[in-house]
């Protein structure tokens, strides 16, 4: 039981870091949750125990796969040699040289200790990078560089760090049976997550084939692959998992563009899936950094041997050993990228070096792996220094994110932006603009039998095309539509002494115009609690006495909202002296447009307007076909769109 309450705690935190960060944008999630997870031991002394082999296989393995499943398949083509360099040998350079470093800085720190210490500190973390890369005004070819390295490099600073640990603990350390077992684990692991990646996925579309194609089924059996694979490759061949699991979540992604129709619902629901797992475990990971630092600290502190400050001096000075050498890496890089490539030598712009350096923040990997340390070697005698990797680890995650999010502005606020994608695709907002529009020519066009309906959902459209265009509703505007509402409530107390409404239609009109009112208000990003509330219970209140059922109601119900629409065009064409007439006469177009449908339809209307819906979402997949043909959009935003598409779609036939 106690695991559940734990589960669940951390998911509450996770939870509540996301709604702080909805009020403090400037500070990225991981930040919040490490700070959510200090408080919770600093405040209740909480502490979690997890075992080296339960951690790593728990975040590890499915953090990896994730890693490999979503790297670009372009830029691992085109930038195979640069990525290949930071993601191996830039991991191995600061590993020797920032181990050397903190080994000569720290005299009681064994040098496989401070080798361990260096090699789990290269990795860059791939969520943290992508959030900043969208931010960070980088060049492109640094860019993508910083990005697709941080998807690789995972698993070269985990070998890394796994031999120096090994050393550590064994006391035992060979450079020629290192090499030859680096080799041996790299590429057996490489196999097997390859070959078993390629063996699930056989198995798994012959299954769906076979008839056996329940989503749930073939989700979960996709989650628990890359378990399988990083446990296969770690227990029975003593080879890399993480290679393993890196390698598999390639060739998955590498596959999945192979994927015909019958299972394109199952890939649209697996990355959803895969979106949660990976938002929960990331989390998480920070959430146990924010708990584990205070404890960390509080070994430090007690420690005769380190006072606090001076553990803090180490992880500054350790974080700044480690740009030093990012920085220097690039402009290495850069310079003899344009060497070969242009064949002179041209200048190394520091800047540019700087701010790709400082986007290379550390995470969850890292925190993952140090966690994974154990607490004692096979003597029996606690691991050297354990307490203090874990602070300076911590603190130099911690100094990452906050430099990125204080120096990058400073120094890159005069640069153009460089956009992730092609420079010249369209916004969302521009493209949905586009769609919309292409949707209101297309009912022009071809709503003549139900033109009416088609108005109403021009002016629908109308409405969240001011909403993306960043036009704001006017106080006047929301002055008259609030007028508006009040004319109908009269009109329903007129109709009602007149003895033409009685309580059980009153219910049922009430709900159709606070409906219209709500859908109207979501158009315009606004909100109405009580409305909400009341809608609800007038929605409890149809369903459980069946109102709106018999053909009568429906009759006398349509009736009824023609009158109460006309006295509301009435009253409201009076306003024209104390309101904008433009702002007036708009307002009574879509009331106009709603009665003329409601005279001119059958009784049947909701099956005429979902028709006309449908049409319209039809004409927003043809206007996004000709957005990609022309290269106005990328195919992700193209994919994403689609999928909201037919979600909208599925409500509409969802009877």
């Amino acid at each position: 039981m106690e695991i559940i309450e734990i589960i669940l705690l951390l998911i509450v935190l996770l939870l509540s870091s996301n709604i702080i960060h909805h009020y403090v944008p400037f500070i990225p999630d991981s930040l919040i949750q490490v700070a959510l997870g200090c408080l919770l031991a600093v405040i209740f002394s909480f502490n979690i125990h997890l075992s080296t082999e339960w951690f790593l296989l728990l975040f590890i393995a499915p953090l990896l796969f994730n890693d490999g499943r979503r790297f670009p398949k372009d830029d691992l083509w085109e930038l195979r040699w640069p990525i290949f360099a930071n993601s191996i040998l830039l991991v191995f350079i600061t590993m020797i040289l920032g181990g050397l470093v903190i080994y000569k800085m720290i005299p009681s720190m064994p040098m496989s200790v401070a080798f361990a210490l260096a090699a789990i500190l290269s990795p860059t973390d791939p969520i943290a990078v992508e959030a900043i890369a969208k931010k960070a005004r980088l060049p492109k070819n640094i860019l993508h560089l910083v990005n697709g390295e941080s998807l690789i490099n995972d698993a070269s600073g985990l070998i890394g760090f796994k031999y120096a640990v090994a050393a550590t603990v064994y006391s035992v350390f060979s450079l020629k049976d290192a090499v030859v077992d680096f080799f041996y684990i790299s590429i057996i692991g490489g196999l097997i997550g390859t070959l078993t990646m390629l063996a699930i996925s056989f198995v798994r579309r012959w299954i769906y084939k076979k008839g056996i194609d329940n989503i749930a089924f073939n989700i979960v059996a996709q989650i628990v692959s890359p378990f399988l694979i990083y446990m296969l490759s770690e227990e029975v061949f003593h080879a890399s998992g993480v290679i393993a699991v890196v390698a598999a979540g390639i060739v998955y992604h590498l596959m999945s563009g192979k994927s015909n129709a019958a299972l394109a619902e199952l890939e649209v629901m697996s990355e959803h899936t895969w979106d949660i797992i990976i938002y929960i475990l990331n989390g998480i990971v920070f959430l146990i950094l924010g708990i584990e630092l205070p404890f960390a600290m509080g070994t430090v502190v007690k420690s005769m041997q380190f006072n606090t400050w001076l553990s803090i001096g180490y992880a500054i000075i350790t974080w700044f050993v480690l740009l030093i050498i990012r920085v220097v890496w690039i402009m290495v890089y850069e310079f003899f990228s344009n060497l070969i490539s242009n064949h002179k030598v041209e200048h190394i712009d520091f800047r540019t070096a700087l701010i790709a350096g400082i986007s290379g923040v550390r995470g969850a990997i890292t925190m993952a792996g140090v966690l994974s340390i154990p607490f004692v070697t096979n003597k029996g005698i606690p691991f050297p220094d354990r307490a203090l990797i874990l602070f300076i680890a911590s603190i130099v995650i911690i100094l990452s994110l906050v430099a990125a999010i204080v120096i990058l502005p400073l120094i890159s606020n005069e640069e153009k932006v460089v956009q992730y994608n092609n420079n010249n695709y369209w916004s969302e907002s521009k493209t949905r603009i586009y769609m919309l529009n292409f949707a209101i020519e297309e009912i022009r066009e071809h709503s003549s039998k139900d033109k009416h309906i088609g108005n109403v959902i021009i002016d629908q459209y109308h409405i969240i095309i001011k909403q993306l265009s960043a036009t704001r509703v006017s106080e006047m505007e929301k002055k008259v539509r609030a007028a508006a509402i009040k004319y109908e409530k009269e009109a329903i107390k007129r109709l009602s002494i007149r003895g033409q409404l009685n309580k059980k239609m009153i219910n049922v009109v009430n709900y159709q115009i606070n409906h219209r009112e709500l859908k109207t208000l979501k158009e315009l990003n606004q909100s109405n609690n009580k409305l909400e509330l009341v809608s609800l219970y007038q929605t409890f209140k149809l369903w459980l006495f069946s109102q709106n059922n018999d053909e009568e109601t429906k009759f006398k119900l349509r009736k009824s909202l023609i009158k109460i629409n006309n006295y509301t065009i009435e009253s409201l064409d009076q306003l024209g002296n104390k309101y904008d007439d433009d702002v007036v006469k708009t307002i009574i177009d879509e009331y106009l447009n709603y009665n003329e449908a409601l005279k001119t339809s059958s009784i049947d209307y909701e099956t005429r307007y979902r028709r006309m819906k449908v049409r319209a979402l039809g004409a927003q997949r043809v206007a996004i076909q000709q957005l990609v043909t022309d290269e106005k959009i990328s195919w992700k935003t193209a994919s994403d769109l689609r999928q909201e598409i037919n979600y909208l779609e599925n409500i509409e036939l969802d009877v």
